[in-house]
């Protein structure tokens, strides 16, 4: 793969921390909607090459018209990474067109509140396929690339549902996502020698539509510290300190940012 040279000439950003994202090239998956549409957004206005990805070219076609007017270059890419056989052909798809990739965020997920009696085994397999397996073979398709122009940053987007019993999810959810904490970590001792980064982020409750159901009765009973759900730009923020040269000598790390919930 031929990397492409980039320049920050007529990038504008008001972060000056991640001033150095604008001309590079980011893959985001499951980011029609949600935290990974925030991170795609808050990268494009950046000045960022983006693939926005999601589960099918409808879904990923309403998010690109709704998205506000950006500096960046946007690369729609829909596939479903329930099956993970898929990622791969993704990530392809992404360089070919980017001509380049220098980071991964790995956030296509499912998720629900479901008793343990309650689970199926092919209930367990598919969300370890979503959760787990599609973010292994996504960063396997990526981390040659990556290592060849010895550098790059991968992002999973794990939950607080990982460091614990998981509470207000199911245990095929919880444990998919300490997996994903285990991947990271992993990889992070591996891959740091070839200049790779690999970090995680760890959401509590956020607004999006997986909990927009939740009355505010139920809101008031998790005691969340800072009295509230996280924006889903509160945590697409945090996404680009890692994503960016800021946060160069952060390996293997897992940022909480869940309004202090974790101290509870």
């Amino acid at each position: 793969m031929k990397a492409a040279a980039f320049s920050p000439v007529n990038c504008v950003s008001t972060m000056q921390t991640t001033a150095d994202l604008c001309g590079r090239a980011f893959l985001i998956t499951g980011s029609t909607r949600g935290i990974g549409f925030a991170i795609a957004n808050a990268l494009l206005q950046q000045g960022a090459t983006v693939g926005l990805h999601g589960r099918s070219a409808a879904s990923v076609e309403n998010a690109a018209q709704s998205l506000p007017h950006h500096s960046g270059r946007l690369i729609t890419l829909h596939a479903d990474l329930a099956e993970p056989e898929n990622a791969a052909v993704v990530l392809r798809d992404f360089v070919k067109q980017a001509d380049r990739i220098d980071g991964l965020v790995n956030n296509a997920g499912t998720g629900r509140a479901v008793i343990f009696r309650g689970l199926t085994l092919p209930d367990w397999q598919q969300t370890f396929r979503l959760n787990l397996d599609a973010a292994f073979a996504t960063t396997q398709a990526a981390y040659p690339l990556m290592r060849a122009q010895k550098r790059g940053s991968i992002v999973n987007i794990a939950s607080i549902a990982a460091h614990g019993p998981g509470k207000w999810m199911g245990a095929d959810y919880a444990a998919s996502k300490a997996s994903l904490i285990s991947l990271t970590q992993s990889l992070a001792f591996e891959a740091g020698r070839f200049g790779i980064r690999v970090n995680a982020i760890s959401p509590g409750f956020v607004e999006t539509d997986m909990t927009a159901a939740i009355p505010l009765e139920n809101r008031a009973a998790i005691h969340i510290p800072l009295g509230r759900f996280a924006r889903p730009e509160e945590i697409a923020a945090p996404a680009l300190f890692l994503l960016s040269d800021a946060s160069a000598y952060l390996t293997g790390c897992v940022l909480h940012v869940d309004g202090g919930l974790w101290t509870g």
